[in-house]
């Protein structure tokens, strides 16, 4: 599957009269990627799914987010990784924790014991006392999972995870979320223009068209939906 765009799937699915508004839920400790075309909608998507903004009608309607229901409880319960960096490159990575783990309302004995767990937790110890400047792309992003981590949520939220990363940081970044999910029972959710992320670590993919839940499967049911097609292999779209 990883060898076709996000819109020729969508293509096929409407060939297939497979389109149209489905209910969308996220179900307790699995991986859910969430394909979406176009740039535009998956910073909506994400804002949504965030409660930073309110679908309209008709999205909140066909997709049945149950995450709307309860705001507080929501941003409580929701790690929140951006596509673009949020840190300040002069600040070193255990600062960065540090500040977002009192933002977080924790008190001293906590963050003195939670700290040294996440640096450990997302291989960070050789570089959280450099400036965050001088690391590595690979190494931001997993700075900004840790940072989305300190409170431990049961949900993580990430808006491409592996964008503007080469492939051994992709690998490593996946690698990560598969095993918060695996070990730590963390349900995980992230969208994403790049369907190879979904076939590699996803349980269930979720593909949005027009504002809209239009497939919800397993990626094993979307490659087979591809191979029908016969058509030769397409590069992946990279446009953000």
């Amino acid at each position: 599957m990883s060898t076709f765009t996000v819109e020729r799937l969508i293509e096929r699915l409407d060939r297939l009269q497979a389109c149209g508004p489905i209910p969308f839920d996220v179900k307790e400790g699995e991986i859910l990627g969430i394909l979406c075309p176009r740039g535009q909608s998956r910073r909506t998507l994400v804002a949504i799914l965030t409660t930073m903004l309110f679908p309209v009608p008709a999205f909140a309607e066909h997709s049945q987010l149950a995450i709307l229901g309860n705001l507080g409880d929501v941003r409580r319960n929701v790690g929140i990784v951006f596509q673009e960096p949020t840190l300040d490159p002069t600040q070193t990575g255990r600062e960065y924790l540090e500040f977002h783990a009192r933002l977080h309302g924790l008190d001293d004995r906590i963050r003195e014991r939670r700290i040294p767990e996440i640096i450990g937790l997302f291989g960070l110890s050789g570089s959280v006392d450099a400036a965050v400047g001088t690391c590595t792309r690979a190494t931001v992003r997993r700075l900004e999972i840790a940072r989305a981590f300190i409170a431990h949520p049961g949900v993580l939220l990430l808006a491409e995870p592996t964008g503007g990363l080469d492939d051994p940081g992709s690998r490593d970044i996946l690698d990560l979320l598969r095993r918060l999910n695996r070990e730590r029972g963390v349900t995980i959710v992230f969208t994403t223009h790049n369907i190879a992320d979904t076939e590699a670590i996803c349980d269930r993919v979720a593909v949005v068209d027009g504002g809209e839940v239009v497939a919800l499967d397993t990626p094993e049911t979307f490659r087979a939906i591809m191979a029908v097609d016969g058509a030769p292999p397409q590069e992946l779209d990279d446009t953000p």
